[in-house]
């Protein structure tokens, strides 16, 4: 498998997924002239996209999808509740915790806890290689664990840091927001779930959906270390920051 984190922020998300017989966009986020530079610098044309999942219906998910389907016509997966706002025809509707397997990779949704209508994350496996993409949660329910352990890559959303949020110039009902139970991660969540999640298959960790008024790249890395080693985790995986405006190198799994 191959991974590209194109771009993350509450400005727009997309990342790019490659197998052998499929080559996907999770999440349409940001212009569809973005994404068909950053494909581009891979050597990818964005009319090969054969596949596209949608976490969940927010304007930063799905603003460049609906020129992407004017150009191109790649299949659809997204949840009943998304599709719901998106009222897509001829939407392949998926559900949280019932895997589909779509040529050699196989997907199963994993269940949010986000203010959306049916907001879910992926894992995404094929062969001994899986990828862990949770982004846009309050929490990670305790059940779930066991089918996020262990995977080759991590994208991970690490959303703020508690103090600077709090200390913000942001009205106090968005603050609320973000750190209620269906708002996102704060970087010692993150790294929390991230310390119990890792194991001897894990080698990438990509932070992501990083708030760029309330975080920093410096605080996600002090806190991760910190807590990992807490833990009396490791680090020794390779760590990416999935910026607003800037692709991470194409990761080969």
């Amino acid at each position: 498998m191959k991974f590209l984190a194109i771009a993350s922020s509450s400005k727009g998300n997309s990342s790019y997924l490659e197998t052998k017989d499929i080559k996907a966009l999770i999440d349409v986020g940001i212009s569809y002239t973005k994404i068909k530079k950053a494909l581009k610098e891979i050597d990818v044309n964005i009319s090969e996209i054969t596949h596209v999942f949608i976490t969940h219906e927010h304007s930063d998910h799905i603003k460049g999808l609906k020129m992407l389907l004017k150009h191109h016509s790649p299949k659809v997966y997204l949840t009943e509740g998304t599709n719901s706002y998106l009222k897509l025809e001829n939407a392949n509707i998926i559900k949280a915790l019932e895997k589909v397997v779509i040529s050699d990779l196989s997907v199963l949704p994993i269940p949010l806890s986000h203010d959306a209508k049916e907001a879910v994350g992926f894992v995404l496996e094929k062969e001994n290689k899986s990828i862990c993409y949770i982004t846009d949660t309050g929490y990670i329910i305790n059940e779930l664990i066991s089918l996020l352990e262990n995977h080759t890559l991590y994208y991970l959303e690490s959303n703020y840091d508690p103090f600077t949020l709090l200390h913000s110039k942001r009205p106090y009902h968005l603050k609320k927001r973000i750190i209620d139970e269906k708002g996102h991660l704060s970087n010692e969540e993150s790294a929390y779930y991230f310390s119990i999640l890792k194991g001897d298959k894990t080698k990438y960790l990509i932070h992501s959906h990083i708030s760029e008024e309330c975080n920093t790249l410096k605080k996600i890395k002090e806190t991760f270390d910190t807590v990992l080693r807490v833990q009396g985790e490791g680090t020794e995986f390779k760590r990416y920051y999935a910026l607003p405006n800037e692709s991470t190198e194409l990761i080969i799994l």
